[in-house]
C-alpha cells in the first residue's frame, strides 16, 4: 500500500533560526520597525516598561513589557492564516521582484519573512493586535517556549481571535516576558540609545517616517542632527551618482586653513589670511591646477567651492559584469555587447567634516550657545552611514567602522588637514527600489559582496580620497603662499618663537650696539684730548716737563688703543645690522624648510622602496645563478642514468627556463638601480626602445597586450640610461594598467601599446579608455590619479616629468583625441640630451 508522507520540522529549529538571524536587541527593534515602514505606517512608536504588567494580556502574572504600536495597513485573518504564521513566506519578495510599491510608494525593505522571529530575542511570549480597513481588530498570541524539540511546527499553539480591544488600524505588538532587562535600565539605556540613534537615520533628507522610544516612562533622545549643528562644519559636502556619473560638489570655510596652527603660523594666518577673508591667497591659487573645479565662494561664511565629476567607466579597478548577450552566446562573434560596469543604482551622499575645536566661527554659523553642543553631537554621530530608506544598513559607519578608511588616508604631515573618521558626520542615502543590487546579507550585516557592491564602495571612497586631496593640494600650496609672502616682507610681531635664535642673536646685539655707542662717544673725546697732548709734546720737546716727555711713548700707544677700538666698535655696528637681516631671512626659510620637509616625507617611502629593489635584484641573480647551476647538473646526471628520467629532465629544462626569463626581468631593473644612476651614455633611443619592447613583450605576453614600435627618423641621446628608462616605465606601466581595465569591458579588441619616434620627439599611445577630462589638466601634478590607491598613488608621471626636467627636456600630453572623444598621446621631447645632428 502506498501512503503519501512530507517533510515536518521541529519547533526547536525556528527558535535556533531566529537566535542566529538576530545579534542584539537593537537589531531586534529595528526589524519590528521595519515591519512598520513596510506597512506604510507614519510611525512606529516603541514603549518599554521594565516594571509593570501589561493592561490586557493573553499571559498574566508576568512584570515587564516592550509594544511596538504602527497606523500601517494592518492585516486580516486571511493575512494572518496564509503569510504571517508562514514562516519565511512573504509576500514582500514578490512585490519586489516585481517592482511593485506601497501605496505610499515604498519598496519594501524586508523580504525573507523572518522578522518577526526576532521578537524572541526580547522575549518570550508575543502578541498582536491588528486591524485592516474593512475588517474586524484581531488578536493573535502565543509563547515562544513552545517551541521545543519534541514538538513539531505545526503543533505549536497559536491563539487567534476578535481582540477585547478595538483599533482603527495598524498593529500593535506586545512582547513578554522579557530575556535582558538589565538592557533596557542605567547606563546600559544610554548605550542603546546611541545604537538605536545610529541605526535610525538622524538626518531628515535620509528620514522617511517617525520613530520613538519611551523606556520606563522616559523619552529618549534618539540623536536628530539638526541644519545648526550641520552649518558649523568646516567642510560640507554632497555626492550624487546617477545614471552612471560621480558628481561632487563641496564648499570649505577659511577656518580650516587656520586647522591646529600656533605661534607664528597662526599670526600670519590671522594678520595676513583673514584681513581678506582669503581673497590675496584665493589668487595665489587661480595659478595653480587644483585637482578638482574650484571657484571663490558667494556665500561669506565659506573661503572657496568645488565642484568635480567622473564616470563610472573612468575609474580604475571597477567590478564589471557580461551583458545578457555575452552571457547567453557561446560564439566569438566580435559584435557581442561589452561587458559593462555593475552600476549600484542612484544614490545620495552628504559629510559634513568638523574641527572641533579653535573655531570660533562655528558657533556664530550654528547659532548655538556652546561649542560643547557639536562636540557632543559629532561624538555621538561620528562616521559616514548608509542608510536604506532611513535604516542603517551594518555596520558601515557604526560604532566608529571606518568602512571608507580615512584614517589610512592619513598622513603625519597633513593629519589636520584631511578628513578624519571621528570628526565628520555623514550619511549615505539609498532605497530598495532604486538600489536593489545592494542586497542585505541574511543577518543584517553587511551588504551581499558582489559586483555592485564593490563599485558602491569605489565610487565612495573615490570620493573621500579626492577631497583629500583637494585638502592636501590646498595644505601644499598654503605653505608656498605662507614662504613667498614672508619673502616679500609680509613681517608680524613675534612670528620667530620657533626661530628665535636668530632674532635673540640680533637683539642682543643691538642692545650691545646702544651701549657701544655711548662708549665710543666717551673714547672719542678722550682720544682727541691724548692726541692733542701728544701732538704737542712732539711739537715743543723743549715746552713739555720732565714727566710729560716720560709719558709720551705710553700717550702714543693709548692713543692707538682708542682708535683700534674706534674701528671694533664700527665693525659691531656694521654685524649688528646684518644679524637683523638674516632674522628676517630666517624667517622666510622656515616654511622652505616645512615644504622640503614635506616632499622628503613624500618620497622617502620611494626611497626606501628603491633600495630593496636594489637588494632584491642583488639577490635575485645570485639565487638564479645557484638554481641554474643546479638544474643543469640534475640534467647532466638524469641524462648519464638513461631513458627512464626524461620527465626530471623536461622539469630541469624548465627550472632553466623560467630562471632565465627571472634573469631578464631583473636585468631590466639594473640601469635603474644606484649603482648605475650616474653613469652618462651616448645610445640610439631607437636602440633602447627596442630593448624596452623586448622586456615588455615578454612582460605583457599572458595578458596579449601588444607592443608596436615605429621608428620615423631615430636619434641619439645623451644621458644616464637609467633614469629615462624611469621616464618610459611609468608610462607604459600606466598604460598597462588601463589596458588591462579596457580589457574587462571590451576583450574583442586588439589592445597594446604604440610609439613612434621621430627626432627630437618620443610619442606613446595606446588603444585603452584614454585620459578622463577630470584629470587631464593637471596630470603631471603629484597625487593625481583615478586608481585606487591601492593600486597607484599618482606620482608616476609626476616624478616622470620632474626627471625629464632635470634633463632639459619635456612631457606634454598632446590635444589629440581617441574613438572615445579623450586625449590618449604623450609627447616626449627630449631636445635637452638629443645630440644635435
Amino acid at each position: 500500500m502506498v501512503t503519501d508522507s512530507h517533510f515536518d520540522i521541529s519547533a526547536a529549529v525556528v527558535r535556533q533560526l531566529g537566535d542566529e538571524l538576530v545579534s542584539d536587541e537593537v537589531t531586534a527593534l529595528v526589524e519590528l520597525v521595519k515591519n512598520a515602514y513596510d506597512a506604510d505606517a507614519d510611525f512606529a512608536h516603541v514603549v518599554v516598561n521594565t516594571a509593570d504588567a501589561p493592561a490586557h494580556s493573553d499571559f498574566p502574572g508576568t512584570s515587564g513589557f516592550i509594544s511596538i504600536d504602527d497606523n500601517g495597513v494592518g492585516m486580516d485573518r486571511g493575512d494572518i492564516d496564509r503569510g504571517w504564521l508562514v514562516i519565511s513566506l512573504s509576500g514582500k519578495r514578490e512585490m519586489k521582484a516585481k517592482g511593485v510599491t506601497t501605496a505610499k510608494g515604498r519598496t519594501p525593505l524586508g523580504d525573507k519573512g523572518l522578522g518577526r522571529l526576532s521578537t524572541q530575542k526580547l522575549g518570550a511570549r508575543l502578541e498582536m493586535d491588528t486591524r485592516k480597513e474593512g475588517s474586524e481588530t484581531l488578536h493573535v498570541a502565543f509563547s515562544w517556549d513552545s517551541f521545543t524539540e519534541d514538538k513539531s511546527l505545526s503543533a505549536v499553539p497559536v491563539t487567534v481571535r476578535k481582540a477585547d480591544q478595538p483599533r482603527l488600524k495598524g498593529t500593535r505588538l506586545l512582547i513578554t516576558g522579557l530575556r535582558n532587562t538589565d538592557v533596557w535600565k542605567g547606563a546600559a539605556v544610554e548605550q542603546l540609545a546611541n545604537d538605536l540613534a545610529q541605526i535610525l537615520s538622524p538626518y531628515e533628507k535620509a528620514r522617511t517616517f517617525l520613530v520613538t522610544l519611551t523606556i520606563d516612562g522616559k523619552v529618549i533622545d534618539l540623536g536628530q542632527i539638526s541644519e545648526r549643528v550641520r552649518r558649523a562644519a568646516v567642510g560640507r559636502f554632497a555626492i550624487d551618482f546617477t545614471e552612471g556619473k560621480l558628481h561632487l560638489d563641496g564648499k570649505v570655510r577659511l577656518a580650516k586653513l587656520r586647522g591646529n596652527q600656533r605661534d607664528e603660523e597662526l599670526e600670519f594666518f590671522e594678520n595676513v589670511v583673514v584681513p581678506s577673508n582669503g581673497r590675496d591667497f584665493y589668487e595665489y591659487l587661480k595659478g595653480r591646477s587644483p585637482p578638482v573645479n574650484m571657484r571663490m565662494s558667494a556665500d561669506p561664511a565659506y573661503f572657496v567651492e568645488f565642484d568635480y565629476s567622473v564616470e563610472l567607466e573612468s575609474l580604475g579597478s571597477i567590478d564589471r559584469l557580461q551583458s545578457k548577450a555575452n552571457i547567453n552566446s557561446t560564439s566569438d562573434d566580435k559584435d557581442a555587447e561589452p561587458v559593462m560596469a555593475a552600476d549600484p543604482g542612484p544614490f545620495h551622499a552628504e559629510i559634513d567634516e568638523f574641527l572641533l575645536r579653535n573655531d570660533e566661527g562655528a558657533l556664530r554659523l550654528s547659532g548655538l550657545s556652546a561649542s560643547s553642543e557639536i562636540q557632543r553631537v559629532v561624538k555621538r554621530h561620528a562616521g559616514i552611514k548608509v542608510f536604506r530608506d532611513g535604516f542603517a544598513v551594518k555596520p558601515y559607519g557604526i560604532n566608529g567602522e571606518d568602512w571608507l578608511r580615512l584614517g589610512a588616508q592619513q598622513t603625519s604631515a597633513s593629519s589636520w588637514y584631511g578628513l578624519r573618521p571621528h570628526n565628520v558626520l555623514g550619511f549615505v542615502s539609498i532605497s530598495e527600489a532604486r538600489n536593489a543590487h545592494l542586497k542585505d546579507k541574511t543577518d543584517r550585516e553587511g551588504f551581499v559582496s558582489n559586483a555592485y557592491a564593490q563599485n558602491f564602495r569605489r565610487l565612495m571612497v573615490h570620493s573621500t580620497e579626492l577631497i583629500g586631496q583637494f585638502y592636501e593640494w590646498i595644505r601644499r600650496n598654503y605653505t608656498k603662499y605662507r614662504e613667498e609672502r614672508l619673502a616679500k616682507g609680509y613681517a608680524f610681531e613675534g612670528a620667530e618663537r620657533e626661530i628665535t635664535s636668530a632674532r635673540q642673536v640680533a637683539r642682543t646685539l643691538k642692545s650691545y650696539t646702544a651701549r657701544s655707542k655711548s662708549i665710543d662717544n666717551a673714547a672719542a673725546e678722550v682720544q682727541q684730548k691724548v692726541e692733542a697732548l701728544t701732538t704737542r709734546i712732539a711739537a715743543e720737546p723743549l715746552l713739555s716737563t720732565a714727566e710729560e716727555r716720560r709719558l709720551a711713548p705710553l700717550l702714543e700707544a693709548a692713543n692707538e688703543a682708542l682708535r683700534s677700538s674706534q674701528s671694533i666698535f664700527s665693525e659691531m655696528e656694521k654685524y649688528a645690522s646684518d644679524t637683523e637681516k638674516l632674522a628676517s631671512v630666517v624667517a622666510a626659510l622656515s616654511p622652505r624648510l616645512e615644504i622640503v620637509n614635506t616632499q622628503l616625507q613624500d618620497f622617502s617611502e620611494l626611497a626606501g622602496l628603491g633600495l630593496i629593489a636594489e637588494s632584491l635584484a642583488h639577490e635575485v641573480h645570485n639565487q638564479t645563478d645557484r638554481l641554474t647551476q643546479r638544474a643543469r647538473a640534475a640534467i647532466d646526471e638524469a641524462r648519464r642514468d638513461g631513458d627512464q628520467n626524461g620527465k626530471l629532465v623536461r622539469l630541469a629544462n624548465d627550472v632553466l627556463s623560467t630562471a632565465s626569463a627571472l634573469r631578464r626581468q631583473i636585468a631590466h631593473l639594473g640601469p635603474t638601480l644606484r649603482v648605475q644612476r650616474d653613469r652618462v651614455e651616448l645610445f640610439s633611443i631607437a636602440d633602447f626602445m627596442g630593448d624596452t619592447k623586448a622586456y615588455f613583450e615578454e612582460r605583457w605576453h599572458e595578458d596579449s597586450i601588444a607592443f608596436d614600435l615605429n621608428v620615423v627618423r631615430d636619434f641619439d641621446v645623451e644621458t644616464n640610461r637609467g633614469r629615462l628608462l624611469q621616464v618610459f616605465d611609468n608610462l607604459l606601466l600606466n598604460s598597462e594598467y588601463w589596458i588591462k581595465q579596457e580589457r574587462t569591458r571590451n576583450n574583442k579588441e586588439r589592445l597594446g601599446v604604440l610609439i613612434e619616434i621621430e627626432h627630437p620627439f618620443v610619442r606613446i599611445s595606446d588603444n585603452g579608455p584614454g585620459i578622463d577630462p577630470s584629470v587631464e589638466s593637471n596630470l603631471f601634478e603629484p597625487f593625481v590619479t583615478l586608481k585606487p590607491k591601492a593600486m597607484g598613488r599618482g606620482l608616476g608621471l609626476f616624478i616622470s616629468s620632474q626627471i625629464l626636467g632635470s634633463m632639459g627636456s619635456s612631457i606634454n600630453l598632446l590635444h589629440a583625441r581617441n574613438v572615445s572623444g579623450r586625449r590618449h598621446v604623450f609627447e616626449i621631447d627630449l631636445s635637452g640630451v638629443a645630440r644635435k645632428v
